[in-house]
């Protein structure tokens, strides 16, 4: 008798550690589910300009930024984040298109502008797509130095709609 009573807490040990084998690693996979979509959250592009290349960083369109625009015209500046630039702080927008929709598709220079601006030092489009509606827009282009003592090559992409 005592033999089957032993038998019995191996077979209880056996079964805790399959459940065990198979809970553990579920368990885990569900808690990774329910991390990885906030993580992905935060690398969002909306309301939020990725910057990379010669700068890196997030312009971040929040409640201290001046955000103004229509079909053909946006200005944004006072962004609540900054860049990797020690030299640049103070970061502005300016795009303009000669008519709404001129850059909707793939971006001409001719038609349109882009200039990302800290005091006199600038980066302007050189290439890439962008929109504008009224107080918003979308772009994914690429930079080349400009003006002032700007240098290298910057990657803008996001979107942002202003506020009211």
């Amino acid at each position: 008798m005592k033999d089957l009573a032993k038998q019995s807490n191996r077979f209880a040990i056996h079964r805790l550690a399959n459940v065990a084998l198979f809970a553990v690693p579920l368990l885990a996979m569900t808690l990774v589910s329910m991390i990885v979509p906030v993580a992905s959250a935060s690398a969002s592009t909306t309301n939020s300009l990725v910057v990379s290349g010669a700068l890196s960083g997030t312009l971040k369109i929040g409640p201290v930024t001046e955000c103004s625009g229509s079909t053909k015209y946006a200005q944004l500046s006072s962004f609540s984040t900054t860049l990797s630039s020690k030299k640049y702080k103070k970061w502005s927008i300016t795009i303009s298109l000669t008519k709404s929709g001129a850059a909707a598709k793939k971006f001409n220079s001719s038609t349109a502008t882009f200039v990302l601006q800290s005091g006199l030092n600038g980066w302007v489009a050189t290439k890439g797509t962008m929109t504008l509606g009224n107080n918003s827009g979308k772009v994914n282009l690429t930079l080349g130095a400009h003006e002032g003592t700007a240098s290298g090559t910057v990657y803008v992409k996001g979107s942002w709609k202003c506020a009211g």
